[in-house]
């Protein structure tokens, strides 16, 4: 009986002593709370020097803008207070604005359309392998490397109607000068061109990247079935290639609905008013009659126009993914 008294004892002690062991945190269970909440917030560290620069140089700047936007100005610049949505009403009901409006929708809607029928149809000839394939490509990205104002500076000097290289060869063949930007038709066909010379190799660029990630079997088997080179394009090429060639067209629209470069540089907006995109109006507001809050209640105007389109375009794109 004592011996089974001592074993009893010793199992109880034992016991005792395993749960006192359970219940004693040791030093390495401590310190994992503080190592997990470290990493939880590295990422929230490292990104916190960007969102500051972000908040500098964008957000600030929209906010202050916006307040602008319902602050009144004298001829000198100074601000006089708050006018309410007085400037937004100046802005709704001022002709120039919406003559503006049609100006930058219109040359939005031709650069745009053309580039991307540019961009589509080259990528397509440029798509095959080939050293001579390889040159047409660095050749046809090199305006998208250029300066916009640099751009707008060297086609200034060609389209000259006294010295402008192009006149001079239409001289040499016989034809008369032609004043590309002293007529509203001309100068605006000019301001287009230009865009679509520098800009069409970004939709290039871009829809031929998206040709190349294109699987191989479904034209390989039309190819097999007989179908010509116009039905593989319509049938298959473009319906593929729709969700890249509406990203091609977003970024290429929010682009050119801010153009302001050629158009400061190529015509100032004339002759008239024919060439006045909403960008070139609003600095001609701000910096030569100082009504900063007109110039920035229309900016906001064209902003909110800006995201609508760029909306749409997005659903678009959406669909046909979702279809796809």
């Amino acid at each position: 009986m004592g011996n089974q008294d001592n074993l009893a004892q010793q199992f109880d002690m034992e016991r005792y002593e395993e749960k006192g062991s359970k219940n004693v945190k040791s030093p390495k269970n401590n310190q994992k709370p503080a190592k997990i909440n470290s990493e939880k917030n590295l990422p929230y560290l490292l990104l916190l020097p960007t969102l500051t620069l972000l908040t500098i140089v964008t957000i600030f700047p929209i906010i202050y803008s916006l307040v602008v936007s319902f602050s009144g100005y004298d001829t000198f610049g100074n601000s006089i207070g708050f006018t309410g949505i007085d400037n937004y009403s100046n802005v709704l009901t001022n002709g120039d604005f919406w003559n503006a409006i049609y100006v930058t929708l219109l040359f939005t809607m031709l650069s745009v359309s053309i580039e991307i029928t540019l961009g589509f149809t080259l990528a397509n000839m440029v798509s095959k392998d080939g050293k001579a394939m390889q040159y047409l490509r660095w050749l046809l990205i090199i305006p998208m490397m250029l300066s916009p104002l640099v751009v707008a500076v060297v086609f200034r000097l060609m389209l000259n109607t006294d010295m402008g290289i192009i006149n001079y060869l239409l001289q040499s063949i016989g034809l008369p000068k032609i004043n590309f930007l002293g007529e509203a038709s001309l100068a605006f066909a000019s301001l287009v061109f230009v865009d679509i010379w520098q800009w069409m190799p970004m939709c290039f660029l871009i829809i031929l990247a998206g040709l190349q990630a294109l699987p191989r079997d479904p034209f390989e088997a039309a190819a097999i079935d007989g179908a010509t080179k116009f039905q593989i394009i319509r049938f298959i090429t473009i319906p593929m290639l729709k969700p890249i060639i509406i990203v091609a067209l977003v970024i290429r629209t929010m682009d050119a609905l801010r153009t302001f470069d050629q158009v400061f540089v190529l015509t100032q907006g004339g002759p008239g008013t024919s060439t006045e995109t909403i960008s070139y109006l609003m600095y001609r507001s701000a910096m030569k009659f100082t009504d900063f809050g007109f110039a920035s209640a229309g900016l906001f105007i064209v902003l909110i126009i800006t995201i609508v389109i760029s909306t749409l375009l997005i659903r678009m794109m959406n669909t046909s993914q979702a279809k796809g």
